[in-house]
Formats: C-alpha cells, structure tokens, sequence
C-alpha cells in the first residue's frame, strides 16, 4: 500500500476484515481504528477512522473525503496495519 494512495483491492480487503472480525458499533463493523458500512444498495462499502472517509465505488472508483494529507496518512497507516494484521486468505 502506497503512503499516500488506497488502492481498490485493499480497501476491499480492508472492508472484508473489519465485516469478519470486528465488532458492531451503531450501523457499522469497527475494528482497528476503522469503521466498515455498506450502502443500502451493495454497490459501495465506506471505510471511515472518523476523519477521514474513503467510499469504495462500483466499477473500482474510489472516492476520499479527507480534511489534509496528515489525516489521509494516519488513516492509510491503520488500512496497511490492519492488513498486515489480517489471516491470510483461503
């Protein structure tokens, strides 16, 4: 993962951990610092650490609604934690 960029696939991947082994918090999975929803429609996943917010968009866009570059970095560091962090997959 780049220090400055959320790729698609791991901000799936990302969302994937946090529904699977978080825990519920109001409408959301959070685990690690993150926050995980789905829209209503199951074509886009939010992940959120309350500062920032990346959405995950049907075709692979990525939307990132962040309040400066520390933020996005600080948020990007738990993404990269939590996958380091995460089983490996089947």
């Amino acid at each position: 993962m780049s220090t400055e960029r959320l790729e698609y696939a791991e901000g799936l991947r990302a969302y994937q951990q946090i529904i699977d082994r978080g825990s519920r918090c109001g409408e959301a999975r959070c685990l690690g610092g993150l926050q995980a929803v789905s829209d209503y429609d199951g074509y886009g996943v939010t992940l959120t650490d309350g500062a920032v917010n990346a959405r995950l968009l049907f075709h692979g866009r990525i939307a990132i609604d962040t309040p400066n570059r520390r933020a996005l970095n600080h948020f990007l560091k738990r993404m990269e934690k939590l996958l380091r962090n995460s089983p490996p997959a089947d």
